[in-house]
């Protein structure tokens, strides 16, 4: 089984308090290739196995997909999980656990159907307004579920028109947990090079 770097284990439990303390939707800011999607598989494992949770994990690119897929086998082996997207040409249902791209299931959230979380990779393409994908599924998976939470995941948490992407009137509330590359730096987890 996977083991979590302690900075990503710091990033699960600060997920957790929020989820504990709070009533709104938290996001995590890790920096690119700095291990969200490990992060992501073992809160995948832990609403299952601990909470008896059902858990949606979106994506736009199939190939984040197939690394949420990997990663989920490495940190739960016995965990079922399954995977809904056009480009790996699944259309699996009825798990605990799938990992789903939002061109897939964006117009299909009855199919789905209730989930305890979702959660979002690459958060910052949630739009801040209007009728995008995210934000049409998202409303739609609340009719379904008042109580469903959205955690967002993301290594760049502003965007350049709208500033932060956390905010009262957003999608995702607040920043749970932010380390930033200097420090992965420092802790011998990135390369300067």
């Amino acid at each position: 089984m996977m083991q979590l770097r302690p900075y990503q284990l710091e990033a699960v439990e600060a997920v957790y308090r929020h989820l504990r303390e709070r009533d709104d939707h938290p996001c995590v800011v890790i920096p690119t290739a700095g291990g969200k999607t490990p992060v992501i598989a073992t809160i995948c494992r832990d609403a299952v196995q601990h909470w008896g949770g059902k858990v949606l994990m979106l994506a736009h690119v199939k190939e984040l997909l197939e690394q949420a897929a990997e990663k989920l086998r490495a940190v739960a082996p016995d965990l079922p999980f399954g995977i809904y997207s056009a480009g790996l040409n699944r259309r699996d249902l009825g798990y605990a656990v799938t990992v789903a791209g939002i061109q897939s299931v964006y117009q299909r959230a009855a199919d789905v159907g209730a989930v305890d979380l979702v959660i979002v990779d690459e958060s910052h393409l949630i739009p801040p307004d209007g009728e995008g994908m995210y934000r049409q599924f998202l409303a739609e998976m609340q009719q379904i579920n008042p109580l469903v939470r959205v955690i967002g995941f993301t290594a760049t948490p502003f965007r350049m028109k709208t500033g932060t992407i956390c905010a009262r009137e957003n999608i995702l509330n607040a920043v749970c947990y932010e380390i930033g590359v200097r420090t992965l730096i420092v802790q011998g987890y990135y390369s300067e090079q």
